[in-house]
């Protein structure tokens, strides 16, 4: 690598008009439940995992979560445990695209140049 200059990478910006999740398939979580557990779950564990869902949209199993979905798994706390644990978190949501017809509703506007 080149020592004089810095490494770049882009951040692509889409919009999304959350309106079509109306129209779409969407499996929705506005919190942690025992279906977003579940899901979640299937996602980590079920090799090849796939649903029927355009969109889904929900909380973010980014590192903090997975480490308490691990003690789930390992069964060192319970479902209720977990969601309990997982409600006192600031969650961040995202929305899933999952399917060709959900990536139609989105919309390129940019892409922004970053320094890494």
């Amino acid at each position: 690598m080149n020592e004089s200059k810095a490494p770049i990478g882009y951040v692509c910006v889409y919009e999304f008009d959350e309106t079509s999740v109306k129209i779409l398939n969407a499996l929705i979580f506005t919190s942690p439940t025992e279906e977003w557990v579940d899901f979640v779950m299937k996602n980590r564990t079920q090799k090849g995992f796939v649903h029927e869902f355009d969109i889904v949209y929900g909380p973010v199993a980014n590192d903090r979560v997975y480490a308490a979905f691990a003690l789930f798994e390992g069964g060192l706390i319970d479902k209720q445990t977990l969601i309990r644990e997982l409600k006192t978190y600031r969650l961040v949501d995202q929305f899933l695209f999952h399917s060709d017809k959900a990536l139609r509703y989105i919309k390129f506007v940019e892409a922004k140049e970053i320094l890494l």
